[in-house]
C-alpha cells in the first residue's frame, strides 16, 4: 500500500512538472518590471523601458472575453484622459484571446484611446499573471507600487490607480 501510494504521488508529481514552471512567480508590488516589447496594434513596435524612460506606466492585461475587463477598462480610460499630458504611460496588453472577437475593433469600438498593445501572452507569463484584468503601476524606477488585488471593485482600484499614479509622480 505505502508503495503504491509513492509511485502515485510520483507519478502525479511527474504529470505535472510541465505545468510548474509554466508561469513566472507573480509579479508584487516592490518588484521590478521587467523589459518587454510588443507591436501595437498600428502596427508599431512598443520597447517598454525605451517607451516608458522616466515615465510612471499603468499596465492592462486584457482580453475581449473577461467580463471584468469589459467593466474596468473604461475607467482605466478616464484616468488615462486625466494624465495623458503628463509623465504617465498607458499599457493595455491583448493576452489570452480565444479568436471569437477581434481586439483592435473593440478597443476601437470601446473607444479607448491609450496604447493597445497585441499577442501579449508571454509578457503575462513573464509577470506571472494567471488571470484577467492585471493592473499594475510602475515607478520611473520601474519598480511596481500597485497590484490589482483579485476581486476589487472597479472604483476601488480607479482610487488606487490615480493615488498611485500621483504618488509616482511626485517621486
Amino acid at each position: 500500500m505505502r508503495i503504491t501510494f509513492i509511485l502515485l504521488l510520483s507519478f502525479i508529481s511527474f504529470m505535472l512538472l510541465p505545468f510548474s514552471s509554466v508561469y513566472a512567480a507573480p509579479l508584487t508590488v516592490g518588484g521590478t518590471a521587467t523589459d518587454w516589447e510588443l507591436q501595437a496594434k498600428d502596427g508599431s513596435s512598443v520597447q517598454y523601458y525605451v517607451d516608458s524612460e522616466d515615465k510612471v506606466s499603468v499596465i492592462i492585461f486584457w482580453a475581449t472575453w473577461c467580463p471584468y475587463c469589459i467593466t474596468l477598462m473604461p475607467h482605466l480610460e478616464d484616468i488615462y484622459r486625466q494624465y495623458r499630458n503628463k509623465d504617465v504611460k498607458f499599457y493595455a496588453i491583448d493576452v489570452y484571446e480565444d479568436g471569437v472577437i477581434d481586439p483592435i475593433e473593440y478597443f476601437d469600438k470601446k473607444g479607448f484611446t491609450y496604447t493597445m498593445l497585441m499577442d501579449g501572452d508571454e509578457v503575462a507569463t513573464q509577470y506571472g499573471v494567471r488571470g484577467t484584468p492585471a493592473v499594475y503601476v510602475v515607478g520611473k524606477d520601474k519598480k511596481v507600487v500597485y497590484k490589482r488585488p483579485t476581486g476589487m471593485s472597479d472604483v476601488l482600484v480607479k482610487q488606487n490607480v490615480g493615488l498611485r499614479i500621483k504618488q509616482a509622480l511626485a517621486k
